[in-house]
């Protein structure tokens, strides 16, 4: 063999460990310990009573008192509205064991398929990102984030059918709150029946869901929020937690977070009009806002990300690098925090800022 072709095999096999071996090794490892986890070791636990409850038209939320006073590791109560709960009822119903297999392909099933509604058919794009930390901690912790990203790629594929768009951008404004600025891009791009499909949508879902359980824990919700920003928002990656690790208190980090998103979305409807950049410009709107940052929300970077390349480029592995320091909770460290950020800032920027595009979207040949 001559040394070209001796390059050509080394390549080739380098190739697969890069693009087969290692993301499913990974994906494995993950599922092995996801589904080997029991009760109360994995936020498909929380998501799981939360369905069981509400079916039987209990009270899915802890009281006020029984919070701790310091998160642990396994600290996750159910806080979402009560639309989730319901949304998770068709897994709930089945037995524990069976229910984490199944939301585990699920969520995995999600990914695919949200890629495929971007326009991504390179396949080499699925191997890496599945192998990212935002994906694999969705899927080793049972979240509902890869849902999300599903839903937020269906809204972006169905965009010019009224009904279908605005009831997508309820559903996941109802099923994670901190989705909100999902609404301003139907209305900034001229969606206004789609709009009001969406506001209708998700004031009934959340009325008719909390009437179903009696309007428990309706009350105490705004303050059951503002507790577990303190509880659990420190630890993550947001820019409240790294005002937090900056000395901030918790009010203030929490109301200049609050005063930020509100700049930064009057900042992205008055400069961005086409649909593209305006829909990454509010998902960062999303990510700057909310004053708890795990690094599973991050799945949502996968929509910039197919936009400024749908085949293998630089930039789908910047979620990949993110393995550097790849901690599901930041533990105060500014320098953690920081560096999630700005893997944020360069996906996002690589779509709302053309200047930032040229190197990030460079096609990577299909033998490299």
């Amino acid at each position: 063999m001559t040394v070209q072709g001796l390059r050509r095999a080394a390549r080739s096999v380098g190739g697969r460990l890069l693009f087969v071996v290692a993301p499913a090794a990974a994906i494995a490892g993950y599922g092995w310990v996801f589904v080997g986890r029991g009760p109360g070791r994995s936020d498909f636990w929380t998501f799981w009573i939360a369905g069981r409850t509400v079916l039987r038209g209990g009270d899915p939320y802890p009281a006020l008192a029984s919070l701790p006073h310091v998160a642990d590791k396994w600290f996750a109560p159910f806080v979402y509205p009560p639309v989730t709960a319901f949304l998770m009822a068709p897994v709930a119903v089945l037995p524990f064991a069976i229910a984490k297999i199944v939301f585990f392909v699920l969520n995995l099933g999600a990914f695919v398929l949200a890629l495929r509604l971007l326009g991504v058919r390179d396949w080499r794009c699925y191997t890496v990102s599945v192998a990212s930390p935002p994906v694999i901690e969705t899927a080793g912790i049972g979240t509902i984030s890869l849902l999300l990203l599903l839903c937020v790629a269906a809204l972006w594929r169905y965009r010019a059918h009224a009904v279908r768009v605005g009831l997508l951008a309820a559903a996941a404004m109802t099923a994670k709150l901190f989705l909100w600025p999902l609404w301003f891009w139907l209305v900034r791009t001229g969606r206004y029946r789609a709009a009001l499909v969406g506001a209708g949508a998700a004031l009934a879902a959340v009325a008719a869901s909390w009437w179903a359980i009696g309007w428990a824990g309706l009350r105490d919700y705004p303050a059951l929020l503002g507790r577990m920003t303190g509880l659990e928002g420190p630890h993550g990656y947001s820019l409240y937690a790294l005002g937090r690790a900056a000395g901030v208190g918790n009010g203030l980090a929490a109301r200049a977070v609050t005063a930020l998103g509100l700049v930064a979305l009057v900042v992205a409807l008055r400069a961005f009009r086409d649909d593209r950049r305006a829909l990454v410009a509010l998902l960062g709107v999303a990510l700057a806002a909310t004053p708890i940052l795990w690094p599973h929300y991050l799945v949502l970077l996968f929509v910039p990300i197919a936009f400024a390349s749908r085949s293998l480029s630089r930039i789908w592995f910047v979620p990949v690098l993110l393995w550097v320091d790849g901690t599901a909770w930041s533990h105060g460290s500014p320098l953690r925090i920081a560096g999630e950020l700005v893997a944020c800032v360069l996906v996002l920027g690589a779509v709302v800022a053309p200047a930032w595009r040229p190197s990030a979207i460079r096609v990577i040949p299909t033998e490299a």
